[in-house]
């Protein structure tokens, strides 16, 4: 690894981002000459005229121009659109330089020390606008929590170097070189910012949205918008400003106060500056990240309020101790060092981060709302008490305290507040925007009658079910013919069937559609009885009957007693997950088991959705699992941050590891720092056989014992006569294949197995003659050759294995005509097929194509005639066995509605170029 890729992992900077890290980190660098040197000039001439009295008039004035400046800012980048008035910020901020080194030059008056002052906050208002608000379009939230602070940091070196050069400032004609070369910092950002331009998009897109469940009072929304989470920020920056402002004049002053001469005022107040700035820098690159990632975004949203309360409470003490002008003035310039080192290497970075959920329009509005306005009317307010402090010498010296104190415990509620409207965003952000009400054929009928035994239905009597009537109807869930009638029936039959529901749940003898079934049926009975079944299918070692247990407990809220059960299932996802990418670190990535591999990690982390759905509020959850499956890179980091917040860190680590597109190495280096285990885990290849169709799907196996080499084990022997005696005719064959292979090519170990299983020989002959010319593998072959079927896995290709018909044809043979009810579709395997619409032949299809498509999704008369152009071998798949893998396997149907998009498409486009 080189020096360069070493140093983007410990920032957290992905390949891809590399270079639109640096420009961004180039751009704020050169932002943070030209703002700290305007700072200096500022404080150069205001700490020589009456800091106690020109400071809050500054703060006051700076509040007012930077309020007019936001509001203007605000409308036109509203009008104008975010790549244009960024531009016209750093013009506008080329020509305030320019006036400010007029003023400098031709007046040293204190009202022209807070004119400074005032353009300096215009200038850092309008520059931070601009650079986060381009920041905010070109980062996801996800992007923001890892590199916002790596990004922000390009301005904390450039401000220390511009305390060191306020440390060398003896004369005022210094300040015009120091605006001189800030002149050309804003330059140097303004091409840098069409460099970014040029490889970026940088617009501002509406996003429809539902409306809000829970949004700001109608007589608020004027002026913070419909969503609380701005309105908390932007009273929690309100308050930050009004304390930063009472400790920096509390700092300046008491320097002041101590060092008379003007050179060692600066020397100092530059030192401390210099430190403040390098230790930002210092946590922001090193510790931002991690820190937020470790503690969560609750207690770092706190940390800053937390701390200056803390702070106050020092203050208090020192006043009690009457301490001495020394030690105030470390006490001041503790805290003034903390502060600036959490406000720039926490709080700005996570503030921008908070804002992200939020639509662009939103979120450059919150923005513009919080650091435009309420953030200036922070600083006002201070500055207006101490103001006030300085005209009434006879308030007591800590009275600052007391209202700092205020705004302190104000910041503290609000931004605790914060976090919680923080989720509720990103959960916004991934909520459909348009939503069906509850569906009134699954409501609770029986929540209210469950503890007296009652029924919904007045006119039914319990005690007519019998437990062989009950045992009847759920048999009679396996036809599709009779089952609506028998799932009406059970339902109707409420509490008095839910024990025979669950003793067919736990029987091994159950085939898994029928399990599938009976789980659902139990969703629809929400009792006590039928949840706990459910829970119990869960907890069952079948991974298959799992998957239904957890779809079928959707329906229900989750239980607080039953988190140790869910939590248990979690580790036991984990330590399957840690063992297939264990397996997949030991096979080419493009190898046939190894992508399905990849498919059994696909099913893992849908089940950890499905258990965290039980452990954690069901429907961000929810949200967030579609989320990750959306392809808006947007939804997908919206997603990501409500699991972040929501579950613990390392089930979270565990479970990102997953989702992401990387090396299976990388994914498992996340695991093995999150798992221990005293055994070092089996190869895949045989895990994957013994286990067999409890855990993996019947590719996957199929696959596995494809390679597998058995040994005269007793466990070999019982997973190879298991395998044979699959249902599936995927593991069938190749278990078949294998033994033969064994039994011609290594008789001693085939005589070791048959002396553990005797039967494993007459299992074998049982299955010499073939039922089908093309084997179960070769079918799975036809349909991924498919384009119905090209994108999907293998592993649920083989689901449709068992409902292919062979079907074959002679030559000129009508397959169907053109009229007939259409329900079935038909591949071919070998020969040729003509569509015809009377005499005209519309089409040919031939091996690995497919036609009737549409009567899989409608049965309605064929629009035209197939016929045989020779000696045809197909595969029919009719519409009802197709509908139930469908309610199996969702991909397949989404698959086929894509394919069936593009062919309408197509047609569309040739119907216009016709016409």
């Amino acid at each position: 690894m080189t020096l360069l890729a070493r140093w983007r992992q410990l920032l957290g900077i992905r390949a891809e981002e590399g270079r639109t890290v640096g420009l961004f980190f180039l751009h704020n660098f050169l932002l943070g000459i030209g703002t700290i040197l305007v700072y200096v000039s500022a404080n150069v001439i205001l700490l020589e005229n009456h800091p106690e009295r020109n400071l809050p008039l500054a703060y006051l004035a700076a509040a007012g121009a930077m309020i007019g400046a936001g509001r203007i800012y605000s409308r036109y980048e509203h009008h104008l659109g975010l790549q244009r008035v960024a531009v016209r910020v750093l013009l506008a901020s080329l020509v305030l330089t320019g006036v400010l080194a007029a003023l400098v030059a031709w007046g040293h008056s204190a009202a022209t020390a807070v004119a400074i002052m005032a353009g300096y906050r215009v200038i850092y208002l309008l520059t931070n606008l601009e650079f986060w608000g381009v920041s905010a379009v070109v980062f996801d939230v996800r992007q923001g929590r890892r590199l916002f602070s790596v990004i922000s940091s390009g301005d904390m070196p450039a401000k220390a170097l511009g305390a060191v050069l306020a440390i060398l400032i003896h004369h005022h004609s210094d300040l015009l070189w120091l605006l001189l070369t800030a002149f050309g910092a804003y330059l140097g950002a303004l091409l840098v910012l069409r460099a970014t331009g040029r490889g970026h998009a940088v617009e501002v897109r509406e996003a429809a949205r539902a409306a809000r469940q829970q949004a700001v009072a109608p007589a608020l929304q004027r002026w913070f918008g419909s969503s609380r989470l701005v309105l908390t920020m932007c009273l929690g920056m309100l308050s930050i400003a009004a304390v930063t402002a009472g400790i920096e004049y509390s700092f300046f002053v008491n320097v002041k106060h101590r060092f008379h001469d003007q050179a060692t005022v600066m020397q100092y107040v530059g030192s401390v500056l210099v430190a403040a700035y390098l230790l930002a820098l210092l946590f922001k690159l090193l510790f931002s990240r991690a820190a937020t990632d470790q503690v969560g975004v609750r207690r770092m949203l706190v940390l800053l309020p937390g701390v200056l309360a803390a702070a106050m409470l020092l203050a208090v003490w020192l006043w009690y101790a009457q301490a001495d002008e020394g030690t105030r003035l470390l006490y001041f310039c503790g805290v003034f060092v903390t502060l600036e080192v959490l406000r720039r290497a926490v709080f700005d970075p996570l503030f921008l981060t908070l804002f992200q959920p939020l639509s662009p329009p939103e979120r450059l509005q919150a923005h513009t709302l919080a650091k435009g306005v309420y953030e200036p009317l922070g600083l006002g307010l201070g500055g207006l008490l101490l103001l006030g402090q300085h005209l009434r010498p006879g308030l007591s010296a800590w009275a600052p305290f007391v209202w700092m104190s205020l705004f302190v415990a104000l910041a503290w509620y609000c931004l605790y507040r914060t976090h919680g409207h923080y989720l509720a965003e990103l959960q916004h952000a991934l909520r459909r925007r348009f939503s069906a009400g509850p569906d009134t054929a699954t409501t609770l009928r029986w929540a209210a009658a469950a503890d007296e035994g009652g029924s919904a239905d007045p006119a039914f009597d319990p005690t007519n079910f019998v437990p062989a009537e009950t045992s009847q109807l759920i048999a009679a869930l396996r036809d599709k013919t009779t089952r609506p009638a028998a799932t009406q029936a059970l339902l109707q039959g409420g509490p008095a069937v839910v024990p025979a529901l669950a003793e067919t749940l736990e029987s091994p003898e159950a085939d898994d559609a029928l399990v599938r079934r009976v789980a659902l049926l139990c969703a629809r009975l929400p009792l006590s009885a039928s949840h706990q079944a459910l829970v119990t299918l869960a907890w069952q070692p079948n991974l298959f009957r799992r998957e239904a247990a957890l779809r079928a407990l959707r329906g229900y809220t989750p239980q607080p007693s039953e988190a140790p059960v869910f939590e248990a299932l979690v580790q036991e996802e984990l330590t399957l997950a840690r063992h297939l990418l264990t397996g997949l670190t030991e096979l080419a990535p493009a190898e046939p088991l190894a992508l399905s591999l990849e498919y059994e990690l696909m099913r893992v982390q849908q089940r950890l959705f499905g258990l965290l759905g039980q452990l954690y509020p069901p429907q961000l959850i929810a949200d967030a699992q579609r989320g990750v499956a959306q392809a808006a890179r947007e939804r997908q980091a919206n997603a990501l941050e409500i699991l972040d917040n929501l579950i613990p860190q390392p089930v979270y680590q565990a479970l990102q590891a997953l989702l992401e597109v990387a090396p299976p190495a990388a994914r498992l280096r996340t695991f093995e720092r999150l798992l221990t285990y005293d055994e070092p885990l089996a190869a895949i290849v045989p895990t994957v056989v013994r286990r067999g169709e409890t855990v993996f799907t019947d590719w996957t196996i199929a696959l596995a014992l494809g390679q597998w080499q058995p040994t005269a084990a007793l466990a070999d022997a019982a997973a190879l006569l298991a395998r044979l005696g699959s249902s599936s005719p995927l593991v069938q064959e190749a278990a078949k294949a294998l033994t033969r292979r064994v039994q011609q090519q290594e008789p001693a170990l085939f005589g070791q197995l048959l002396a553990h299983q005797p039967t494993l020989e007459t299992v074998l002959m049982s299955h010499s003659a073939p039922e089908s010319r093309i084997s179960a593998a070769e079918r799975v072959a036809l349909l991924k050759h498919t384009a119905l079927f090209a994108a999907t896995p293998e592993n649920v290709l083989s689901s449709i294995v068992p409902i292919m018909k062979e079907v074959s044809f002679g030559a000129g043979e009508q397959i169907f005509a053109k009229g007939d009810l259409g329900t079935s579709l038909f591949i071919v395997q070998t020969g040729e097929v003509g569509i015809f619409s009377g005499a005209q032949q519309l089409a040919t299809f031939g091996p690995g194509d497919f036609f009737g498509e549409l009567a899989l999704l409608d049965a309605e008369p064929r629009s035209a005639s197939a016929v045989t152009q020779g000696p045809v071998l197909a595969f029919r798949l009719d519409q009802d066995d197709f509908y139930d893998v469908m309610e199996e396997r969702p991909e397949v149907l989404r698959n086929i509605l894509r394919v069936l998009c593009q062919r309408l498409r197509r047609q569309n486009e040739k119907s216009v170029a016709a016409g």
